[in-house]
């Protein structure tokens, strides 16, 4: 039998709890709690973060013992696909508490959630996107220079989840340049190396692709 954890231990840090509050419920930006608590907003999202993992571990044990499960096996499966589509925790608990919604009230025995407004226009749940929307997403980062808060409206995700599909876009283009490379190779150290040359860098998957269209080679990585 799965052992409950009570909600309420998420308040034994008082801080992260009131921070959590803030941004969740009042739409409180980082920088604006970072006054408030004399801290940078780096410290408060690090600290907003961590106590969203928290939240999101409690749930998770919480509905898979009120379903009658064994283990949150089952649970931890849908809150990775629900990460995967929505690249955001704070999406993920949205998500949960709209599908849980009896059984998360009940055990926040009066805390608040996730604010009404964002559960209200979460986007659907998908497991796949197609060539179709990846696509649109391109051709609107690129020839509409749209931002991505815009694209994600647009099409129904996140802006997390659409910058994550663009930059995948790229980084699939660059691996396949790579492996035609790696190719001409049988040199283990030199396929390797190869590898190294393009992701040992902090260039976007996007500059990647545009430096190999110039048919040129990123700068070679520390040693």
């Amino acid at each position: 039998m799965l052992k409950k954890i009570p909600y309420s231990t998420l308040k034994e840090d008082r801080r992260s709890f009131e921070i959590m509050t803030l941004r969740d419920q009042h739409g409180s930006t980082f920088a604006d709690i970072a006054k408030d608590y004399g801290l940078s907003a780096m410290r408060i999202r690090d600290l907003y973060n961590k106590i969203k993992k928290q939240q999101i571990h409690l749930y998770i044990i919480q509905i898979a013992a009120a379903l009658g499960h064994k283990n949150t096996a089952l649970v931890r499966k849908e809150v990775h696909i629900a990460y995967e589509c929505f690249q955001d925790r704070v999406y993920v608990c949205a998500y949960l508490e709209k599908t849980y919604s009896s059984i998360l009230e009940a055990y926040r025995a009066g805390e608040a959630g996730m604010s009404k407004e964002l559960i209200e226009r979460l986007p659907p749940l998908r497991e796949t996107f197609d060539e179709k929307t990846i696509s649109r997403i391109v051709e609107m980062r690129e020839i509409e220079k749209a931002p991505f808060i815009v694209i994600a409206q647009e099409l129904e995700m996140t802006k997390e989840k659409a910058k994550k599909l663009y930059n995948s876009f790229y980084h699939q283009q660059v691996v396949a340049h790579i492996n035609a490379l790696r190719e001409k190779t049988e040199d283990l150290d030199e396929k390797t190396a190869i590898w190294r040359r393009y992701f040992d860098t902090h260039l976007s998957p996007k500059k990647l692709y545009e430096m190999i269209r110039r048919g040129e080679e990123p700068p070679l990585p520390p040693q």
